[in-house]
């Protein structure tokens, strides 16, 4: 069934499969049919294929979905109460106010002048420059871990005390933990009495 001609059909195929196929293009699909081996062969080999697929169709049972959604263990924000809740979007509501407040107020020419709008983009401000240090603050730490590292990696001694350091700490925490199973589980002889 190749070749540019046979396109259309094979799309009429699968839409007659389908039920999706109107009743023109069903017809002279027919046509064609009765004209053409190859095309028959492989409706009857998409039929083979599709009475396969619905032979080995589970049945869903009618409460499945809300059977799994109350299965599904709840979220964080899910299980809590609605009350705890409205001190955030308080919050939110009281800040949009205020921002919008300010917006129209300056938009309109009275913000130049007046004290509670310059005291809202003072807040503005004071909260751009706590987000400007705090990704200082995080860029430093994170470029002080990689001299850290650098400086420890530049000579094989130092290398080798980090690594000597890392292994005893572990056997050390692998210690702990054994000997909590140890006292946690009952010992051999008490389990003979």
């Amino acid at each position: 069934m190749s070749g540019q001609n046979h396109e259309r059909f094979e799309e009429w195929l699968e839409m007659e499969l389908d039920g999706e196929l109107p009743a023109r293009e069903a017809a002279l699909l027919e046509q064609h049919l009765e004209s053409c081996p190859d095309c028959a062969r492989e409706r009857s080999a998409l039929a083979r294929v599709a009475t396969a697929l619905e032979e080995g169709r589970i049945p869903v049972r009618p409460d499945f979905k809300s059977a799994v959604m109350a299965a599904l263990p709840a979220a964080g924000w899910e299980a809590r109460h609605p009350r705890t809740w409205r001190f955030p979007l308080a919050a939110c509501f009281l800040l949009a106010t205020f921002g919008g407040a300010a917006v129209v107020l300056s938009s309109a020419g009275l913000g130049r002048g007046s004290s509670m709008i310059g005291a809202f983009f003072a807040i503005g401000g004071l909260l751009q420059a706590g987000a400007l240090a705090g990704a200082g603050l995080l860029a430093a730490t994170w470029k002080g871990f990689g001299l850290a590292i650098g400086e420890i990696a530049s000579s094989p001694l130092r290398l080798g005390l980090f690594a000597f350091a890392v292994l005893a700490l572990d056997l050390l925490l692998i210690a702990l933990v054994r000997r909590r199973r140890a006292a946690a589980s009952p010992s051999r002889s008490d389990e003979l009495r």
